[in-house]
């Protein structure tokens, strides 16, 4: 009875460790296509980050450059200014200057009128004494 019993006991353990063997592989084979899809997966997502992140460093630098020429305007346009600010300054220090000039001048002129007025004005003279007839 022993001797049947190994005699056919080999056979069903080689036939199970074959099924297992069987499973083992389609189980990998499942777990390689899912890893497989998943890595692709990875790839497409990876591949579309970097398209994202390209056009993102293409704008940004578009937009630096754009800031950087905005910032070079803003300073001529300050200069500018600056520049205005002293010439206007300067005009207004003259424009003071030639009005002090011309009130001291309208003064000298109407002090010179009322002297002119005073000695065109008929002096008041002693009346003349008639002589004596």
């Amino acid at each position: 009875m022993a001797g049947s019993l190994s005699s056919w006991l080999v056979p069903v353990l080689l036939t199970v460790g074959c099924v297992t063997l069987v499973m083992n592989i389609l189980n990998a084979k499942n777990v390689n296509r899912s890893l497989v899809e998943n890595i692709e997966r990875a790839q497409a997502d990876l591949r579309v980050a970097m398209d994202t992140s390209q056009d993102c460093t293409k704008e940004l630098e578009m937009k630096s450059a754009d800031m950087q020429a905005k910032d070079q305007q803003l300073a001529s346009l300050t200069a500018n200014v600056n520049t205005l600010t002293d010439e206007k300054n300067q005009i207004q220090e003259q424009v003071n200057q030639l009005q002090q000039q011309l009130d001291q001048a309208n003064s000298e002129k109407d002090k010179l009128t009322n002297e002119l007025e005073a000695a065109k004005a008929p002096k008041k003279e002693a009346p003349k004494e008639e002589p004596p007839k």
